[in-house]
């Protein structure tokens, strides 16, 4: 294997690699233990979230309302435990809320054939609605039990429970994906629409499920993040949106057919942590944090899609 090849099929691990190296050298307090944790609690929801992006994308589709439902999530949870709910029935009520959430945008997209960015774009809209009809427009503070706020502020020994939470919501995907039938229909479903008709594969259900992963993954980092925050605001999950974008392409770039993967995904995150620390440790104004993942987004892109070219060539 020539030098080219490693770097197409090596490139975006050699740059996290290079990237790693780099800010511990150059940054000062990069490489303390204490950071390099800091640096997985911070990417822990990103990532949560972005595994569900993962899955629908892996069919083919879009989705753009998952950050809006995981801020309706996180509202919802903490109403319910201000009141004075149960923390399990609590947070199972909105994990059921996000599956029947991602259940419509499956059927809006694979029964009545509305485009799924049309699709979630205003089911997005609908949750910001209901967002704010919950809320009146007013944060939720306090009066959450310690046992939910454990979720995202604890720690077992020297690592945070939300790390935790992190590696075992990535460890099931990629085995979900990579060892289970369902998963290889998935990735059939969305290499392959129509060779994976003619053998058999129920499209339309995977392409759902697809969905309902997505917004599962909402749901459950709306709640992890009023976990985390022990409070909640109506726009609270509004960022997760682009920056998932951001680390599902350039996940992308980690497989050498340009496919998404839970892997890729938390290879992406990582990328954008540690830039983003880096930049923060070297003083540099929150812009630049911007400007450098948009960078990132247009490189990814350009990556994947000459990989996508050489693999039809």
């Amino acid at each position: 294997m020539n030098l080219k090849k490693i770097i197409m099929r090596y490139g975006t691990i050699i740059a996290l690699v290079l990237i790693f190296a780099a800010c511990s050298i150059g940054v000062q307090g990069f490489f303390d233990s204490n950071n390099l944790i800091n640096i997985l609690t911070q990417i822990a929801l990103l990532m949560i979230i972005a595994q569900g992006f993962t899955m629908v994308h892996i069919v083919g589709e879009m989705d753009l309302s998952f950050a809006n439902l995981a801020s309706l999530s996180a509202v919802i949870v903490a109403g319910l435990l201000i009141k004075g709910m149960n923390p399990f029935l609590a947070i199972l009520i909105c994990l059921l809320g996000g599956a029947l959430f991602g259940l419509i945008n499956g059927i809006l997209v694979t029964r009545l054939g509305i485009p799924s960015l049309i699709t979630t774009l205003a089911m997005g809209i609908i949750a910001t609605g209901l967002i704010y009809m919950y809320t009146k427009g007013v944060s939720f503070y306090s009066g959450m039990p310690k046992s939910f706020l454990y979720l995202g502020r604890g720690r077992i020994g020297p690592v945070p429970v939300l790390v935790l939470i992190m590696l075992a919501v990535l460890a099931v995907c990629h085995i979900f994906i990579n060892k289970t039938v369902a998963g290889s229909h998935l990735q059939a479903t969305g290499g392959n629409p129509s060779a994976a008709r003619l053998a058999g594969i129920n499209t339309r259900f995977y392409k759902v499920l697809g969905f309902i992963l997505c917004s599962l993954a909402g749901a459950f980092t709306g709640i992890l993040l009023t976990s985390r925050l022990g409070a909640a605001n109506p726009e609270g999950a509004g960022g997760f949106l682009m920056e998932s974008f951001a680390i599902v392409l350039l996940g992308q770039t980690v497989s050498s057919m340009g496919r998404p993967s839970p892997f890729g995904t938390f290879i992406g995150a990582l990328i954008i942590g540690i830039v983003n620390n880096g930049l923060t440790l070297l003083g540099a104004e929150y812009f630049m944090q911007d400007i450098v993942k948009g960078l990132i987004i247009i490189l990814a892109v350009v990556i994947s899609s000459v990989q996508t070219k050489r693999m039809k060539a």
